[in-house]
């Protein structure tokens, strides 16, 4: 088919060769990074699980006896919320992470509802 062209195959296979040699490693590192990505992740989603969880016991069970064992009215719910961030970035911020970064501050209020449901379920 190429004839007497053989150093055309050989260049060809040689070029295909040293694109593979690199893409490789990149590929490689896509896939580390997308570990490590992940493990960050669930790293703020134990820092906040441990916010949420302290905020419950330092304010939210307080709030319920103070109001007679009744539900948090919607302003304590908030700043139960609001103390439960604050406290997940502070956690983070020991731990060198960004919690809010790592989950999305647009998030963070679905994490932190998840987060109490699961908490509501164990109590």
């Amino acid at each position: 088919m190429f004839g007497g062209d053989s150093t055309l195959v050989e260049t060809v296979f040689a070029a295909a060769a040293g694109i593979l040699a690199f893409a490789w490693p990149l590929l490689k590192t896509t896939e580390w990074y997308g570990r490590y990505r992940e493990q960050r992740r669930e790293q703020a989603v134990a820092t906040l699980e441990a916010a949420v969880e302290e905020t419950y016991r330092r304010y939210v069970q307080v709030m319920k006896a103070a109001n007679g064992g009744e539900p948090l009215t919607e302003e304590q719910r908030e700043n139960a919320r609001r103390l439960a961030r604050e406290r997940a970035e502070e956690l983070g911020r020991d731990q060198g992470l960004d919690v809010v970064r790592e989950l999305g501050a647009s998030y963070l209020d679905l994490w932190i509802t998840r987060l109490v449901k699961r908490l509501k379920a164990r109590f």
